[in-house]
């Protein structure tokens, strides 16, 4: 038999806690405050650096272009783009946001459902791939906070190509969330697994942050890589952010990105909804390359191809790069 004090005893609890409030639905956060400063980006693996002084001429001397488009016509050329068509984070790209418009490449922003999304963005990739060269772009990024626009580089497979190697490096020469316009992050991302092992590479091979840019909002600017077999320089408006030895990180043939997704990525709090639709314009893409590096370059594709061996399974996994780092 059941304690009779013992179930009165829950009886009663069961009537102060709910006439406390304790069992009513827990109230909903209160709505952010818009208005309010976006606090300043904090990360450990995102270093601050400064602009050079002064300005570099680029590209850099004996280069040659290979590749460009400077977005002339009435619509994309696909033989040049594919489209990136991914639901990452809060939005879905879609090739309906990608459009040629009075001498830009247009990505529209909008607030969508779509695919389990609230939003939708887009991309371009080129068909073509490349390895060492000079990679150049002139855009302005959205007015509103929650979009992560990027210039980027990383192999990429299309869905009408057969099936390829995995990629092994990603070159972020831009990543910019619109909650602060003059703030970007930059950097290199080792996608190996296999390297990151086999030469106890970290997956981060550098990620560095410019706080004090000009409003990119507001007016195109210039984003630059070289890439070489030795070196790797990043440029803003023809001042160097940052050189470093390429010898840290594997070495591949990538495909070029511009690409635009809703996020809340580097500090960025909400989408701001005020500000749609909207459209990030690109002026041009281009790539050059210089022709003393045409062998190395056939020797990264000729061994990109080569199945890799199994690697012995002692000593510890790398976690690898984070969701949130990567486009």
């Amino acid at each position: 038999m059941k304690n009779p004090f013992s179930l009165s005893g829950r009886i009663v609890l069961g009537l102060l806690v709910s006439s406390s409030g304790l069992l009513a639905e827990p109230s909903k956060p209160a709505s952010p405050d818009r208005s309010s400063k976006r606090p300043k980006f904090s990360s450990k693996i995102h270093i601050p650096v400064k602009l050079a002084e002064t300005v570099t001429p680029l590209p850099p001397a004996g280069y040659e272009l290979v590749f460009s488009d400077e977005f002339e016509g009435e619509k994309i050329d696909t033989r040049k783009w594919g489209f990136r068509l991914d639901s990452k984070l809060l939005s879905t790209q879609r090739p309906e946001n990608i459009s040629v418009k009075n001498g830009n490449l247009e990505i529209a922003l909008r607030k969508e459902s779509f695919r389990g999304k609230p939003y939708t963005g887009g991309g371009v990739i080129s068909r073509q791939k490349f390895v060492y060269g000079y990679y150049e772009a002139r855009f302005q990024t959205p007015p509103a906070e929650g979009w992560h626009t990027a210039f980027w580089a990383m192999r990429k497979r299309f869905p009408d190509q057969p099936k390829g190697p995995s990629a092994l490096l990603e070159l972020d020469f831009c990543e910019q969330d619109g909650g602060d316009p003059h703030f970007y992050s930059f950097g290199i991302i080792n996608q190996s697994r296999y390297h990151q092992k086999k030469n106890r590479q970290s997956w981060n091979a550098g990620r560095w942050v410019i706080e004090d840019a000009p409003d990119t909002s507001t007016s195109f600017n210039v984003w630059g890589c070289e890439f070489t077999p030795e070196q790797t320089r990043f440029y803003f408006n023809g001042r160097l952010t940052k050189e470093l030895s390429s010898s840290g990180f594997p070495h591949d043939e990538m495909n070029v990105w511009m690409s635009v997704i809703a996020s809340t990525l580097k500090g960025d709090r909400w989408v701001d909804d005020s500000k749609l639709p909207n459209v990030v314009l690109c002026d041009y893409i281009r790539v050059y390359q210089h022709p003393k590096y045409r062998e190395a370059e056939a020797a990264v594709r000729a061994e990109v191809l080569i199945p890799l061996p199994p690697l012995p399974k002692k000593g510890t996994k790398d976690p690898g790069p984070m969701p949130k780092d990567l486009n």
